[in-house]
């Protein structure tokens, strides 16, 4: 296959590496200091167990000098998704699967508002742990690396990359009937583990090794169960009880990428996490106070350090 990686950042690069090194002919979309290390020195994943070195990657910031792909996997930040939709046009032809591995539970309609109606576009989630540690290299701690996408009804383009992942030890697919219901799971758990570790500014181990901040952690998850059953979604019965079950397992290190991008002053996808949660209730009428005090403790930092904050 011809893949597009739009946005090579932690996500896209970790996955965009293994897809190449499961031989897949891979693009990659990026910018700035990143795109030219991709050019000068390939790409790199640091993982304790899995470290991979691919020393020639095709990157650009062009999407016009690739023309269209059979795949674009779309994971750049959420609030970069305006900028990014402009720019991706030219992969996209009549045959072309749209792939999206954003943060929460608006992505798809989003990208498909932008696209022709023809356009294939298929909800995704993925479960990783996976930074830019520096330009051209990709950290992850190892844990989790797992892809869940829409099946979209026998797709060969998704099954496809279903059995290209099966090659690899550091990065699965698996295709699912209940895209939607897999999508909102993945926001109940991963709003909640962002509120805590980047309002806390900690990470998984000194969170839920606290009495306090345990009981925090759980309050996070269960306000997202709350609004999202008041919004329509079947939520499974015991869903809060497996997350925090998730949660113990990660490694003690783990925190969120909104936590790591939170240290180091770049922007936030606050908004479109507890801020989303906290709409949320406000639309249903369901109490937030958890998910509330991290998006209005954390509103002011959502612009970056470097940048003035966009309200």
């Amino acid at each position: 296959m011809r893949i597009a990686i739009m946005g090579s950042g932690g996500v896209g690069g970790y996955v965009g590496a293994w897809l190449q090194n499961s031989g897949q002919n891979v693009t990659f979309i990026a910018r700035g200091a990143h795109l030219a290390a991709l050019q000068r020195d390939g790409l790199r994943i640091e993982h304790p167990q899995l470290p991979l070195h691919l020393p020639k990657v095709t990157a650009t910031d062009d999407p016009a000098s690739v023309g269209p792909v059979d795949l674009v996997i779309f994971a750049v930040k959420l609030f970069d998704t305006e900028s990014a939709l402009d720019m991706m046009a030219p992969l996209v032809g009549p045959a072309t699967r749209v792939l999206t591995l954003q943060n929460g539970i608006d992505s798809v309609g989003i990208i498909r508002s932008r696209l022709p109606p023809a356009a294939v576009v298929l909800g995704g989630v993925i479960y990783v742990s996976a930074v830019i540690d520096r330009p051209g290299v990709i950290r992850s701690p190892g844990g989790l690396h797992a892809i869940v996408a829409d099946r979209a009804s026998g797709d060969a383009v998704m099954a496809e990359l279903e059995q290209a992942a099966a090659k690899l030890e550091a990065l699965s697919v698996k295709l699912s009937d209940e895209a939607t219901q897999v999508i909102w799971e993945k926001f109940v758990a991963l709003a909640s583990l962002s509120g805590a570790t980047s309002l806390l500014r900690a990470r998984m181990g000194a969170i839920l090794g606290n009495s306090e901040t345990h009981a925090f952690q759980r309050q996070l998850v269960d306000e997202v169960i709350a609004v999202g059953i008041a919004h329509g979604v079947a939520l499974r019965s015991g869903l809060a009880d497996e997350i925090m079950g998730k949660l113990a397992a990660m490694p003690p290190s783990f925190r969120s990428s909104m936590a790591e991008d939170l240290e180091r002053g770049n922007r936030l996808e606050l908004r479109w996490l507890s801020g989303r949660v906290h709409g949320l209730g406000l639309e249903h009428g369901v109490p937030t106070p958890a998910h509330t005090t991290v998006y209005r403790g954390l509103l002011l930092h959502e612009g970056g350090s470097d940048r003035s904050v966009r309200l």
